[in-house]
């Protein structure tokens, strides 16, 4: 089979702005896309072939409940649109923003109950803030990782980091990271990664983070996976359970990666690739760098918090005993009498 015919089986759903954008470099490869979002007016801002807007909704400017309501009047035609654009996928890519309100607050129920109904391998690619952020973007992280971390029925989950940068180029980056592993042009007598590895890989739970450097680079492919790269950082504890590895020459050499990162479960190896592709898979979620989020919330609400009860105090405080507003005053001002009513004054007539 010509390896382009493999892109039929992987599908990505976009929901939301950002997962919508993730989507774009894909659906131009010609991957089976969709794009979903509860706004009109983001829609718009995406020229996608498949799109779907949520019945009843007009964006839900950072509100997760509100997303979860829409999502619960329109599961069902988000359910039909994806059998019907996306016939035959084997794995579905659900691309949303942690930080959102449409994506984030649909994106766990969505790939529960689409594993159910589709029986198909489910991967998330969700998008951490960056510290310009505020409360309410870091908060809806920490309840979308509450879900996720619930999940027992989802496979690779990516998670991509915005304080790596400018978050289309984040984009651009993250296809060309997959769409290399998807296509796995690789392959000698000395080894080749094959499609029912890429599927294992893909289908393996916990965090899963790539990188690609040219051909004769291969001496930087652990420093991008571990210090330099558009993913969320990678946690210290050297748990791997598979790597998945495309290189540029015909033998590879394994130890330094396994000291940086771990030794894995298996390592399935590709050679003579036109660049070199490491997966790493089921990791264990980022905890440092989300908890450096739910501080940042906690930091954010406290200060909220506090600046709306000084703005609850009157303009000049505790004035009302202060004798200086009637310093110069002759004396006590005169009781403000009460302007006479026309009958009153047709009284002094009468």
């Amino acid at each position: 089979m010509y390896r382009k015919e493999f892109i039929r089986f992987y599908g990505f759903l976009g929901i939301g702005q950002a997962g919508g954008n993730i989507t774009k470099k894909f659906e131009l490869a010609g991957y089976p896309c969709l794009v979903a979002n509860s706004s009109t007016e983001d829609l718009r801002t995406r020229n996608a072939k498949n799109k779907l807007h949520f019945r009843g909704g007009q964006g839900c400017h950072k509100d997760r409940r509100k997303s979860k309501l829409l999502l619960k009047e329109n599961m069902q035609s988000l359910i039909a649109e994806i059998k019907a654009k996306m016939p035959g996928i084997t794995t579905l890519f659900i691309c949303a923003s942690a930080a959102g309100g449409t994506g984030s607050g649909m994106l766990a129920a969505v790939a529960r109950i689409l594993k159910a109904e589709l029986d198909i391998n489910i991967c998330i690619v969700t998008v951490l803030p960056d510290k310009t952020e505020n409360y309410q973007s870091y908060a809806n992280t920490v309840e979308l990782f509450q879900e996720l971390e619930k999940l027992d029925c989802i496979g690779a989950v990516f998670i991509l980091d915005n304080n790596y940068g400018d978050k289309l180029v984040i984009n651009d980056i993250f296809f060309t990271h997959l769409h290399a592993l998807l296509m796995n042009e690789n392959g000698s007598k000395y080894g080749c990664l094959d499609r029912s590895e890429i599927n294992n890989l893909l289908s393996t739970p916990g965090m899963a983070t790539l990188a690609k450097i040219a051909k004769d680079n291969e001496d930087r492919i652990i420093s991008t996976l571990v210090s330099s790269n558009i993913y969320a950082p990678i946690e210290d504890n050297k748990v791997v359970k598979y790597i998945g590895y495309m290189s540029g020459r015909s033998k590879v050499a394994l130890d330094q990666l396994y000291s940086e990162v771990g030794t894995p479960i298996d390592t399935y190896i590709g050679t003579n690739a036109p660049a070199n592709v490491c997966v790493l898979a089921g990791l264990t979620y980022p905890k440092k760098r989300l908890n450096e989020i739910m501080e940042q919330a906690k930091s954010n609400a406290e200060m909220i918090q506090r600046n709306m009860k000084e703005a609850d105090d009157s303009l000049f405080g505790d004035t009302e005993n202060m004798g200086f507003l009637n310093a110069f005053s002759d004396g006590p001002s005169k009781k403000e009498e009460k302007s006479p009513s026309i009958e009153d004054m047709m009284n002094e007539f009468l």
